[in-house]
């Protein structure tokens, strides 16, 4: 497959995955809200979906087939995991949605949202101005780049998993979720695995950080095309489904949102991705490290939420 081949097929990834994530369950802060009001966890099964058919879907190709796919680096256990994650948790909580549910919001036409994007412009410009080394230590991961009887074992014990999943969203009436969720992480994990860096949050890390190293160009010319064609499929979607609807930014909702962006801007940083590279490539490529963000985030969600809540009923007249 020629460069310029894979470049298209990737911008028509970036298309559908912009399409898909409106119409799917893929923003953190929602599965945890989830779990916490209503005391059930379809938005997590959502994302379980996403990783084991990424799992299903690529290894089989990284092994079999000629394309560039690469798995995501080890990256060192250290307490800037902990602490990424925690941060980015508590980004997206301020802001109301993580990576993907910034992206599903914006294109439905919320645009307090798009305050999230200054904010994280101004954390990437923070840590290129002051210089701050908060990224972890990565290497190299070799233990899944060819088929060997351990992987193939666990590969067999992620589609039972993925039947299984998908048999529970089916008795439920969620087979649309499930299919929505199995795609997401075919497509995404395949942007992901052959161009790690390719969603919104990292073109903006870019531009910051071209400021202060290399501000006649950015290095990767591929990267704003596929922001663009997730936005593009993004707006399609909302559009087609009628659930577009333009609304003015908020002042509550658009501080939220660029304090949410600083955070978060830390957070992927310290780990590589935020939920969405944890779905779609940490996870599915069998990192420890990405198992102890995802868990790290999610508490930092749940702990800004619950602080959120006990502000809140203080302030109700007794």
């Amino acid at each position: 497959m020629t460069s310029n081949s894979l470049d298209i097929g990737l911008v028509l990834c970036a298309l559908v995955m912009g399409f898909l994530v409106p119409r799917s369950t893929t923003c953190a802060v929602a599965a945890v809200s989830e779990v916490l009001e209503r005391k059930r966890a379809w938005r997590f099964g959502g994302f379980a979906v996403a990783s084991l058919s990424a799992i299903v879907s690529l290894w089989p190709i990284a092994w079999f087939t000629g394309l560039p796919i690469h798995f995501a680096p080890s990256i060192t256990p250290s307490a800037l995991i902990i602490l990424g994650g925690l941060l980015f948790g508590a980004g997206a909580a301020l802001n109301g949605a993580c990576v993907f549910g910034t992206l599903t919001k914006i294109v439905s036409g919320d645009t307090s949202y798009l305050f999230v994007l200054p904010g994280f412009w101004l954390g990437a410009l923070h840590l290129g101005v002051t210089g701050l080394s908060v990224q972890p230590e990565i290497i190299a991961n070799t233990g899944l780049s060819a088929p060997s009887l351990g992987p193939a074992l666990l590969w067999a014990l992620a589609l039972g998993l993925l039947i299984l999943f998908g048999w529970l969203f089916l008795r439920k009436g969620r087979a649309d979720k499930a299919g929505s969720m199995a795609a997401i992480g075919v497509i995404g994990g395949l942007l992901y695995t052959i161009h790690p860096a390719w969603n919104y949050s990292v073109a903006i890390h870019d531009f910051a950080q071209a400021i202060v190293s290399a501000p006649q160009h950015m290095a990767d010319g591929l990267l704003p095309w596929l922001v663009a064609a997730a936005c593009l499929g993004g707006v399609t979607s909302t559009l087609a489904a009628g659930t577009f609807k333009l609304k003015l930014p908020s002042l509550r909702g658009s501080a939220g949102a660029m304090l949410g962006g600083f955070l978060m801007a830390f957070g992927l940083v310290m780990i590589p991705g935020g939920n969405d590279g944890l779905i779609l490539f940490l996870l599915p490529s069998l990192i420890g490290s990405g198992t102890l963000a995802y868990v790290a985030m999610n508490l930092g969600i749940l702990g800004t939420l619950l602080l959120g809540r006990a502000m809140r009923l203080q302030k109700l007249p007794a």
